[in-house]
């Protein structure tokens, strides 16, 4: 018992962690200052221009990747002879890892994030020609970069972000100041020139889902919730173990300390007197009856069974139709009969704004008029349901009215009205998203549903 209760928990569980409906793609913009720190030659002040574009795209709700250019510009520092200004563009592809999200930070908050990003790039720092340079010079090297985001969510499509970058070129030519190495490079390591930068950015989300993977959660289970569940199994276990070994499980035995041997009740209570006794007067002794109180039947322990499926009356929702004990005593509804009901889900229409169902509708209620004459077990609810357009008060009188409208016809071709139950919902229950047409005409629709007469 334990086993099966532990494996629903676990099969309940990756349901709920399987989180793959977000939007996907992020357009990104960044500006703000950069500060060369490692052989920076004579651009060794804060430099107010770093600017960068980026597009970024999430595998899942925590890892992604991005494609970016960002350009920074460094100035002299005010001490060389001639005043100069240098550009940098760095093209990278980085991967892109949900700290916030894999820490479970929206147990606190759902409004800020945490993004980890690193990765290759090919830089270019380039310097025009001028009275100490006669000639123009162009440095090309590898770059490794790395940073870390804060994000904030501002609506749902767009976020903003704060973001601290760092960037190390290898094996590059020139200082940031375009000056020639004046110590060993081979004691650098490879790592040349290295320059961090301060950014205040937006990310705009593409994309029909509601939210993006920077703000779905994982669905994982609460400490609290998991000690109750493994607490409950425990229980569980205990209740089903038979302690004094007389037949009966602990959770039924009233009387858990039975000597060996002795005989017991359904109950768990020693039968002093090996009388043979039948009080309710079924045919099924005391001893072995269910419901020794309640006449019944041998085939259901001596508990009621009116249908005579085996499953007791009082656990039995269908208990004047014979059914199967996996259904609650309920028969099993013809296949033929589910597809009619998505059938006419889809089939049943109305003039617009009306309850009137339009004629080619007419077929598939005659196909249903004729489902529930031949089982006059089946009970039938009816259900409108409108989209959301409209004054929501509206949509729910016009979906009773067309709910209604089906009984009515249903009850003119001979089904009785008893056995029918009409209701309206409006826009209350959408099946799909009402921002697209498409989902707006799934949830304008009637739903038909069996049930058993009791």
């Amino acid at each position: 018992m334990k086993k099966i209760l532990l494996l629903g928990s676990v099969v309940v569980s990756t349901l709920l962690s399987a989180q793959t409906d977000f939007k996907k793609t992020a357009i990104e913009l960044e500006y703000g200052i950069n500060k060369p720190v490692r052989r920076q030659g004579n651009a060794n002040v804060v430099n107010y221009v770093h600017a960068g574009l980026g597009v970024r795209y999430n595998v899942t709700n925590i890892f992604g990747y991005r494609l970016g250019l960002a350009f920074d510009q460094f100035n002299d520092d005010g001490t060389t002879a001639v005043a100069f200004t240098n550009n940098f563009i760095n093209l990278k592809v980085e991967g892109t890892v949900a700290l916030g999200t894999i820490c479970n930070i929206s147990q606190w908050t759902n409004r800020v994030n945490f993004m980890l990003h690193a990765g290759p790039g090919m830089s270019f720092l380039m310097r025009s020609t001028d009275a100490v340079t006669p000639n123009a010079r162009l440095d090309k090297q590898v770059s490794i970069n790395f940073g870390l985001s804060t994000m904030f969510k501002i609506i749902p499509n767009l976020s903003a972000w704060i973001d601290a970058g760092f960037t190390s070129g290898i094996q590059g030519q020139w200082t940031y100041s375009m000056d020639e190495w004046t110590e060993d490079k081979a004691a650098l390591r490879g790592l040349d020139k290295t320059h961090v930068n301060l950014a205040l950015g937006f990310s705009y989300y593409l994309g029909d889902q509601a939210e993006h993977a920077d703000w779905t959660p994982n669905q994982v289970g609460n400490p609290a919730e998991l000690e109750a569940l493994k607490a409950k199994i425990a229980k569980a276990e205990k209740d089903m173990m038979d302690d004094d070994k007389d037949g009966v499980p602990n959770y039924i035995d009233q009387e858990p300390g039975t000597a060996e041997g002795a005989n017991v009740n359904t109950k768990g209570v020693t039968v002093i007197e090996k009388k043979v006794v039948d009080i309710d007067g079924d045919g099924v002794l005391d001893v072995n009856d269910f419901c020794p109180t309640i006449k019944g039947v041998a085939s259901a322990n001596g508990c009621p069974d009116k249908d005579g499926d085996g499953v007791y009356d009082f656990v039995d929702k269908c208990p004047n139709a014979a059914g199967l004990a996996a259904d609650n005593g309920c028969p099993v509804v013809k296949e033929a009969v589910k597809n009619l009901m998505t059938k006419a889900m889809k089939g049943v229409q109305f003039d617009s704004g009306k309850a009137s169902i339009i004629k080619k509708s007419l077929p598939i209620l005659d196909e249903m008029a004729k489902v529930m004459l031949a089982n006059p077990s089946y009970n039938l609810s009816i259900e409108g349901h409108t989209d959301n357009v409209g004054v929501p008060a509206n949509n729910l009188k016009l979906s009773d009215d067309r709910a209604k409208a089906v009984r009515a016809y249903l009850v003119g071709k001979g089904v009785a009205e008893g056995r029918m139950k009409a209701q309206g919902f409006g826009d209350t229950q959408p099946k799909a998203s009402n921002k697209t047409k498409k989902g707006q005409a799934e949830n304008r629709r009637v739903e038909f549903k069996v049930s058993f007469q009791e």
